[in-house]
């Protein structure tokens, strides 16, 4: 088939980013807004040697999964890809994901249970990042379309707490009012970049944050004034200056217009001091079932030592510590190792010892040393653990270690190398922390296998 050709089909799979997967002839379209299990009518947008891309015209037969989407720019927003799925239908695809991963690319054969989802799978993050542009001489703010630089408005976005969307939109006024100008990608002009907030979702303290290009930003005094008067929940009020030409969002200069730069809130009973950059889950409801069922799956004794990897502001190992004979908690960011002592000497903890060092070195040095870790806790970045860190982790010979992962092909490449060198994968269970995304978080324990 070729461009702009129409044709029937039924939708056999999902792709990992939650696009229909058809097939003709054996050769695979992928189309948005397609359920397994639906028929219809579609049309071919564009063909590539390996695959084709198509889209739905019409449905023949229908997916018992199917709902209307809530968000009325859901199609030309792209923040969300699952919305037409309903939270069932959702749980389903997010568990064959990870099945299909820890089998394809770790080539496991571990258990893996149903998701775990929300009962109310809305207004959950707690971080919101809203870039700001300029239309008509007037600032707006929203998403970037799909592989574009093109900002679709948006004033009320569901899967944001709710505070988030009022804040972000009044700012941005305030901002228009002061005659700022929004930050053009491709013209490299402009000041205003993006607005960002912090919500503690226990506590209801918002940390809001003005990223600009240069170090000005008008009317300061009174954009705190108005913003705290009309919003006394927000405690801090930071600028940040990234004057970089490229898509990372935050600058290395920054400065606290208002509070002290940090905001708190309570997971698991402990109380967290979050500062800008520190890492905090986006999921303040799902992050306890998730740490929950790790410290479960990884039946710890008040005779263990444990250690958590990537540890950042000490989420995982103050929740574990009250359970256990030691925690170490190592980061190489030095911001996080401070919070994380600061948070373990606010919540009265004192079995805990944070490390600012790369997490591979640190295990090293414990091997060296001949120190005993019984379990260890790994909660790495996207893009997984490094070949260092998992050696150093064989090498360390913990009895179990307990894999977090917001990216389960990266986490089943790891696991097949822990699987080679003398591990088993147990039971791995997926969390759904981004509701109406193709992102999933997931849990795996796995054991030494004794020679």
């Amino acid at each position: 088939m070729k461009k702009n050709d129409y044709f029937e089909a039924t939708c056999i799979d999902f792709s990992h980013e939650g696009k229909g997967v058809v097939k003709v002839d054996n050769f695979p379209y992928f189309v948005n807004d397609m359920i397994v299990g639906e028929k219809g009518q579609l049309k071919v947008i564009k063909v590539l040697k390996n695959y084709g891309v198509a889209r739905l015209i019409s449905l023949t037969k229908e997916s018992p999964h199917r709902v209307s989407p809530k968000c009325s720019i859901y199609n030309s927003c792209g923040g969300c890809q699952l919305q037409h799925i309903s939270t069932k239908g959702q749980l389903v695809f997010k568990t064959k994901r990870v099945k299909d991963c820890l089998e394809r690319i770790g080539k496991s054969s571990v258990e893996v249970l149903p998701c775990l989802v929300m009962d109310d799978p809305w207004y959950y993050r707690n971080k919101v990042q809203v870039p700001v542009g300029q239309v008509n001489n007037r600032l707006v703010s929203g998403f970037y379309k799909q592989h574009s630089n093109d900002i679709v408005e948006c004033e009320h976005c569901s899967i944001q707490n709710d505070l988030s969307n009022s804040v972000v939109s009044f700012t941005r006024g305030l901002l228009e009012k002061s005659k700022e100008t929004a930050y053009n990608k491709e013209t490299y002009k402009g000041n205003i970049r993006h607005i960002l907030t912090k919500y503690g979702y226990t506590t209801g303290e918002m940390m809001l944050v003005i990223i600009t290009r240069y170090q000005k930003l008008k009317d300061t005094e009174k954009l705190v004034k108005e913003i705290t008067s009309k919003y006394p929940m927000v405690k801090t009020i930071i600028h940040n200056v990234n004057n970089e030409d490229s898509n990372v969002i935050l600058g290395k200069k920054e400065t606290i217009l208002y509070g002290n730069g940090k905001i708190k809130d309570v997971l698991l009973g402990n109380t967290f001091e979050i500062s800008l950059k520190s890492f905090y889950q986006i999921n303040p409801i799902q992050v306890e079932v998730l740490y929950s069922k790790a410290i479960e799956l990884a039946q710890v004794s008040e005779k263990d030592i444990v250690m958590d990897a990537y540890c950042g502001i000490g989420t995982i190992a103050l929740s574990v510590a009250k359970k256990v004979k030691q925690v170490y908690g190592v980061e190489i960011i030095p911001q996080a190792i401070k919070d994380a002592k600061k948070n373990a000497q606010a919540n009265g903890i004192k079995n805990t010892t944070f490390v600012c060092n790369d997490a591979a070195e640190f295990m090293q040095a414990c091997v060296e040393k001949k120190q005993r870790i019984d379990v260890v806790f790994v909660d790495p970045p996207r893009k997984g653990c490094s070949p260092e860190f998992l050696q150093a982790l064989v090498q360390l010979q913990p009895k179990k270690v307990v894999y977090v992962s917001c990216d389960v092909s990266t986490q089943a490449r790891d696991i097949k190398i822990l699987e080679e060198q003398g591990y088993q994968a147990i039971v791995a269970q997926p969390v759904d922390m981004f509701p109406q995304t193709y992102h999933v978080e997931t849990v795996c324990l796995l054991t030494r296998v004794e020679k």
